[in-house]
C-alpha cells in the first residue's frame, strides 16, 4: 500500500503523470512553504519541507528514502533557522537516501548518487557522490556499462 501525507500551511503544487511509490511520502509546507512539482515526477518515499520554496522540474525520479529541505529546522544560540529555497532542474536522477539541503539548485540532467549529501549547488549535467556531494564527472556522453 502507497500512503501519502501531505500536510499544508503554505501552497503544494503538484504536476500531471506523478508517481508515488514505496511505503510513504511525505510533504510538509509549513508556513509560507511552497512545495511545486512539474510533470513526470516519481517519488519513492521521499520526504520534502518547506518553510520557503522547494521547486521540482520535469522528468524527475526521486529514490527511495530521498530528503529534501529548505531549512535548517532550528536556529542556534536564539537564531531563527536559516532558510534558503531548494529548486531541482529537469531530467534529474536523485538516488535513495540522498539528501538535499537548503538553499540547493541541483542543475538540469545530472544525477545525484545514493546516500549524497548536497550542501552545494549541482552544475547542470554533472554526477555527484559522498557527504558532502562532490562532482564524480559530467553525464554528457556518459553510458553504464
Amino acid at each position: 500500500m502507497v500512503r501519502i501525507r501531505i500536510a499544508v500551511e503554505g501552497k503544494v503544487s503538484v504536476g500531471d503523470r506523478v508517481t508515488f511509490w514505496g511505503g510513504r511520502s511525505e510533504f510538509y509546507a509549513r508556513g509560507n512553504g511552497v512545495i511545486k512539482t512539474g510533470n513526470n515526477v516519481y517519488f519513492d518515499s521521499v520526504t520534502i519541507i518547506s518553510t520557503v520554496s522547494v521547486e521540482i522540474g520535469n522528468d524527475v525520479v526521486i529514490g527511495h528514502g530521498a530528503l529534501i529541505t529548505d531549512h535548517d529546522g532550528y536556529g542556534l544560540d536564539g537564531n531563527p533557522p536559516v532558510e534558503k529555497p531548494v529548486k531541482i532542474g529537469n531530467h534529474v536522477w536523485i538516488g535513495m537516501r540522498a539528501m538535499i539541503l537548503k538553499g540547493v539548485t541541483v542543475g538540469d540532467n545530472s544525477i545525484v548518487g545514493a546516500m549524497a549529501v548536497v550542501t552545494k549547488d549541482v552544475e547542470p549535467n554533472t554526477i555527484v557522490a559522498g557527504n558532502p556531494a562532490r562532482r564524480i564527472c559530467n553525464t554528457i556522453g556518459y553510458t553504464i556499462t
